[in-house]
């Protein structure tokens, strides 16, 4: 099973980056193997339309719930404390949303953590291997 940030999701909506192509084949790979993201990259996404004005956050509401293999799971405590721990451990290269993904991932025994920020891709996270797009 895999995670990916909010940005992977964005890539793969738009597509019109020189980055979709990669991300919808990672879209895809979590449609296939598996994928965990928080439900704060489902947050980030639509309220990235909504503020657009635009009727396209309820068309991409309704391709999200039809997602299969990749859950979209609550910010629990035990994320909560992981994600302070990092953001304890790694200071402001993750915090917030970032730590929050990272968190998810770990606690839900992701494989993985695709992102395109470099920041995230410099850090050495033991627990889990970060990846660029």
């Amino acid at each position: 099973m895999i995670a990916y940030d909010t940005n992977i999701l964005i890539y793969a909506f738009e597509g019109t980056s020189a980055w979709s192509k990669a991300a919808q084949t990672i879209v895809q790979q979590g449609e296939h193997e598996g994928a965990v993201l928080s439900v704060l990259a489902w947050q980030e996404l639509v309220t990235g339309l909504v503020l657009q004005d635009s009727d396209l956050d309820k068309k991409l509401i309704d391709v999200l719930s039809d997602f299969s293999a990749t859950r979209f799971v609550p910010v629990t405590l035990a994320i909560c404390e992981r994600a302070t721990l990092l953001t304890k451990q790694y200071g402001k290269k993750m915090y917030g949303y970032d730590a929050i993904h990272i968190a998810t991932a770990i606690e839900y025994k992701a494989t993985s953590f695709v992102t395109n920020d470099k920041t995230l891709i410099e850090l050495d996270v033991k627990e889990l291997p970060i990846r660029s797009l």
